[in-house]
């Protein structure tokens, strides 16, 4: 895979035509598949390496850039009314998730960090206006931040709010205040009802090695090797540092395995492989 960053397509409606994947997806840019189902209609649009965008899914507006690795799901709609105003946009991090029929209306603009999940049927607004606001009906117009490490499912997020980082809402929430960093929220309208994470203690952490571990071996037939006080999982010389995010070692298909299943549980690794070995993403750093 690529080591560049994000890279522009203009406009890929129908997608461009390439030699590359077989199936139902082109390749439009380097490690970015687009399903010939889908619709990407952009005037400025950039995607990252590992970036999919699967059947039926919408993206359309004046301006989209996503990082890497989002996965855009089927059904999923990135634009909505003005979508295609001076100024709309969407800007998200790497790993951005949209789930089947979720929706961002990017007419006032959306700023998303990393690792958001936009759970199945979510949909965030950045206006809300139907009736005539010269006869006094509400109308409302402003954009939407969404930090770093949030989880929405099947929630609804309305213009103007702000969300900080490591946040997760209930399902069904409705969002309709600015939601501060590290909480967890629920309701119509959402509000705080605690801490959306607590550190686990070393008896969780071996509970969750050992499921894992059980996992990724009925996935591949292959035992590996957990270290609960190191907090690694090692298979066919690769060992993922769960709490560094960092992996040591060769690329084998097991070891992509065990990545995709630790990925599934959450924990994401900012690397790609190049000739059989892990390199991590330039933009993470060392």
């Amino acid at each position: 895979m690529p080591t560049e960053g994000p890279r522009s397509i203009r406009r890929v409606n129908p997608p461009v035509p390439v030699s590359g994947p077989s199936g139902d997806f082109d390749e439009v840019a380097p490690g970015v598949l687009v399903h010939r189902s889908a619709r990407v209609d952009v005037e400025a649009f950039e995607a990252g390496p590992g970036t999919v965008v699967n059947a039926h899914a919408r993206i359309y507006g004046t301006s989209v850039r996503l990082g890497r690795e989002a996965w855009v799901d089927e059904h999923a709609t990135v634009g909505g009314g003005s979508a295609f105003d001076p100024g709309a946009h969407l800007r998200a991090g790497h790993w951005l998730h949209l789930g089947n029929y979720s929706q961002l209306n990017i007419a006032r603009g959306i700023t998303i960090g990393d690792e958001v999940g936009v759970g199945i049927g979510t949909r965030v607004f950045t206006h809300g206006a139907y009736l005539s606001e010269w006869d006094g009906f509400p109308v409302e117009f402003a954009p939407v931040r969404i930090g770093s490490r949030v989880w929405l499912p099947n929630a609804q997020v309305n213009p103007g709010v702000r969300i900080g980082d490591d946040v997760v809402a209930a399902a069904a929430s409705v969002i309709t205040a600015d939601v501060p960093a590290g909480s967890f929220v629920a309701g119509a309208p959402a509000t705080v009802r605690g801490p959306s994470r607590r550190d686990p203690d070393t008896g969780r952490r071996a509970e969750i090695l050992d499921t894992l571990a059980k996992e990724i071996e009925a996935l591949t037939g292959i035992a590996p090797k957990v270290d609960a006080a190191a907090g690694t999982v090692a298979i066919e010389g690769a060992t993922f540092d769960l709490g560094a995010r960092r992996i040591e070692g060769g690329a084998t298909k097991a070891s992509e395995t065990a990545r995709n299943q630790l990925r599934r549980r959450g924990i994401r690794f900012p690397y790609e492989v190049g000739d059989g070995a892990y390199r991590r993403w330039p933009e993470a750093g060392a």
